[in-house]
């Protein structure tokens, strides 16, 4: 049995089920919060293929991309405290 491609979709639909807190939220925290959740799931999704593949450069682009969708979410929290609704 194929654990990877079961692990694989059900990440993918975590992932979507995020996107769809972003399109169809109805505050803009919710929209942060999927959007910071879409972005915890990709991470997910690349350290997986790291393990699955055996390439360890898929980890440092996983560690960057955690750290991006950190400060994205953070610098738009902080504008949306200052600046109000988008």
């Amino acid at each position: 049995m194929n654990y990877w491609g079961i692990t694989t979709a059900f990440i993918a639909a975590s992932a979507i089920g995020s996107l769809i807190r972003v399109i169809i939220g109805p505050t803009v925290w919710d929209r942060m919060l999927g959007l910071g959740l879409t972005t915890s799931k990709v991470t997910l999704a690349i350290v997986l293929a790291s393990f699955i593949h055996e390439e360890t450069f898929l980890l440092d682009l996983a560690m960057l991309f955690s750290m991006l969708g950190f400060l994205v979410t953070v610098l738009l929290a902080r504008f949306v405290e200052r600046k109000g609704v988008l």
